[in-house]
């Protein structure tokens, strides 16, 4: 089984949070902005310790956490 990163819901994490640029979601998190572009744009996958970063700069709940960052990929 192959998982990504659902960019879309992310956005919608960050509009709701009041996040409105990767630069901002950025200087919250204390996640690089570019390591962050990486991800929206599906070419990196975050760590562990980026995902909490993030997961707390945007206060998900851990169902969230699983739908945004490990959505299931049709092989």
């Amino acid at each position: 089984m192959s998982y990504g990163i659902d960019s879309n819901e992310l956005r919608k994490a960050m509009i709701d949070a009041d996040i409105h640029t990767i630069v901002d979601l950025a200087s919250c998190s204390g996640v690089d902005r570019n390591t962050i572009g990486a991800i929206l744009n599906n070419k990196a996958k975050p760590s562990a310790s980026v995902i909490e970063k993030l997961a707390k700069a945007l206060s998900l709940s851990g169902e969230d956490i699983g739908r945004i960052f490990f959505k299931e990929e049709l092989a």
